[in-house]
C-alpha cells in the first residue's frame, strides 16, 4: 500500500514537472493559475486511482516532492516556507479530492473541485503575496 502511494506521488510529480515546463513557457502566468493546477490535480488523482491507492497520500507525496524542489530552487529565506506551503496545500487539495470523490464517486468532479481550490491558491500566491 505505502509503495503504491509513493509511486503515485512520484509519477504524478515527474509527469507534472515535465508538462509544467511546457505549459509555463507557452502560457506564462495564465498557465500557472489555470493549466498547471488542472494538470497537477489530474495527475495526482489519476495515478492514485490507477494504482488503486490512497488519494490523500498521493497528493501528500507530490507536495513533499514539490517542497524539496522549492528548497533547492528558491532562496534560503523563502525555500523552506515554500516547501511547507507545498506540503500543506497539496495535502489540502488531496483531502478535498478524497471527500468529493467519496461523496460523488465521480473522479472528474473531484478533480474539478480540487482544481478550483488549487487555481485559487495559485492566483492568491502570485497576485497577493
Amino acid at each position: 500500500m505505502i509503495v503504491n502511494i509513493i509511486m503515485a506521488g512520484i509519477l504524478a510529480a515527474a509527469f507534472a514537472y515535465l508538462c509544467n515546463k511546457i505549459i509555463l513557457k507557452a502560457f506564462k502566468e495564465e498557465g500557472l493559475t489555470i493549466l498547471v493546477p488542472l494538470l497537477e490535480e489530474m495527475a495526482k488523482t489519476t495515478f492514485a486511482l490507477l494504482l488503486k491507492t490512497n488519494i490523500i497520500g498521493s497528493h501528500f507525496i507530490f507536495g513533499c516532492i514539490e517542497g524539496i524542489y522549492d528548497i533547492f530552487t528558491s532562496s534560503k529565506k523563502i525555500g523552506k516556507w515554500a516547501a511547507v506551503a507545498s506540503i500543506l496545500s497539496h495535502s489540502f487539495f488531496g483531502i478535498v479530492t478524497y471527500f468529493t470523490y467519496k461523496k460523488t464517486n465521480i473522479p472528474l468532479i473531484a478533480i474539478i473541485v480540487a482544481w478550483i481550490f488549487h487555481s485559487g491558491w495559485n492566483w492568491y500566491v502570485t497576485k497577493k503575496l
